[in-house]
């Protein structure tokens, strides 16, 4: 061969193309390491960005109501991260009454608290900060022309707020800003007749209002109540689905994150008799919407073509996975399966990630928690070249 020629660099564009087909983050790292025009594309804002579309960070732990994190230990292979993270994320960078704070979801590297030093009984102080950049911005309160244009609350006590009202984060799509630190935030609360729902966008600081659909046109023949709210609220690909605690109850509350609107779907058949916390959904891959049942001891699977977010056609994938009882669905992330094994002692108790496609279980951690169902999972590139911060820090004048 030329010794001309086999010396020629390979071009910017091409290492690129290459960098992005690693299969890791880890390889993308120890590749950036090699010499320092390799390390130079490699941390590139626009190369990041790429690359973080097409490869989902790494599951870092979970968080619960109380800002305690419970991070992933060895052998998991999210532990390194995970330690790297814990040393540098917390919440202390939070404006005054940080004690108040309390987390209610997290999606995008972002945690989103609200303030519960408040006898308000819908609409209190909202945070979302990025912990590992430690970055915050405090959002304006909803204007009162919204705010008074919602009718007929249900009768519950401002400690009960959660059980009818909540605030959550919606995902970041495709089409959001190109340095990732736009994002969108949801206000929802079910009255006795409709569903009011605002929703905030950082991209200009201001909270709008979609249409309030009356219960009436979604469940005509059981419309919510204090003792039957829809709750457990799950995403997948583009829609969140919530479900009542209900024994019996075949639908589900939809709202469609694109079109900014609420429908309503059926579950699987094998799904009516069981109840909001045994369900959890997970993306299947190729667009279609998985849904695990846990009864029994056991975990059945089902699957379904994702049409515009309906689910009346289900087809059981995997019949039943042996747990063993005292496991309880707390969600899941992407194509994997998020699940709490409680037992009598801690070393005992703990997280664990069940993979969508090998049905491989992992454990995460030992943990011993009471009020699994307020659990956030927290997902994030570790402090390193793939790390961006997800949002500008600042505070909107209301």
């Amino acid at each position: 061969m030329d010794k001309k020629m086999a010396s020629l660099p390979v071009p910017n564009d091409l290492l690129a193309e290459i960098f992005l087909r690693l299969p890791t983050p880890a390889d993308l790292l120890r590749a950036s390491a090699a010499c320092v025009s390799f390390r130079r594309v490699a941390a590139g804002r626009s190369f990041v960005r790429r690359f973080r579309k097409l490869h989902a960070p790494p599951l870092l732990g979970f968080h619960d109501g109380n800002q305690t994190f419970y991070p992933a230990v060895p052998p998991h292979p999210s532990a390194p991260a995970a330690r790297a993270a814990t040393l540098v994320a917390d919440f202390s960078f939070l404006p005054a009454r940080a004690r108040a704070w309390v987390v209610q979801d997290s999606r995008d590297g972002r945690i989103l608290l609200d303030n519960t030093d408040t006898d308000e009984a819908a609409f209190t102080e909202v945070v979302v900060c990025d912990p590992l950049h430690r970055l915050y911005l405090l959002l304006p309160s909803i204007p009162h022309d919204l705010a008074s244009s919602m009718e007929d609350p249900l009768p519950l006590q401002p400690l009960q707020r959660h059980f009818w009202c909540e605030t959550f984060l919606v995902p970041q799509g495709d089409d959001d800003d190109a340095e990732g630190t736009a994002f969108r935030v949801i206000w929802m609360a079910q009255c006795k007749t409709k569903l009011f729902t605002f929703v905030f966008s950082s991209s200009d600081g201001r909270w709008r209002d979609i249409p309030f659909p009356c219960w009436k046109d979604l469940f005509p023949r059981c419309p919510p109540s204090e003792v039957a709210l829809f709750g457990f609220r799950q995403y997948s690909y583009g829609y969140f689905y919530w479900r009542r605690g209900c024994y019996g109850e075949t639908d589900m509350l939809v709202f469609d994150t694109r079109r900014m609107e609420f429908s309503v779907a059926e579950t699987p058949p094998e799904a009516k008799y069981s109840f909001g916390e045994a369900i959890a959904m997970v993306e299947a891959g190729e667009n279609r919407l998985g849904m695990f049942m846990f009864s029994a001891g056991a975990l059945s699977y089902s699957i379904r073509e994702n049409d515009r977010g309906s689910l009346s056609r289900w087809t059981q994938e995997k019949e039943t996975i042996p747990l063993g009882p005292g496991h309880f669905l707390i969600g899941s992330t992407g194509r994997y399966l998020l699940i709490y094994k409680f037992r009598s002692s801690l070393h005992a108790s703990g997280f664990y990630t069940l993979d969508v496609k090998t049905f491989q279980l992992e454990k995460m951690c030992d943990a011993m928690v009471y009020v699994y169902h307020k659990l956030r999972a927290y997902s994030n590139f570790p402090a390193s070249l793939l790390s961006l911060p997800t949002i500008s820090c600042g505070f909107w004048q209301g």
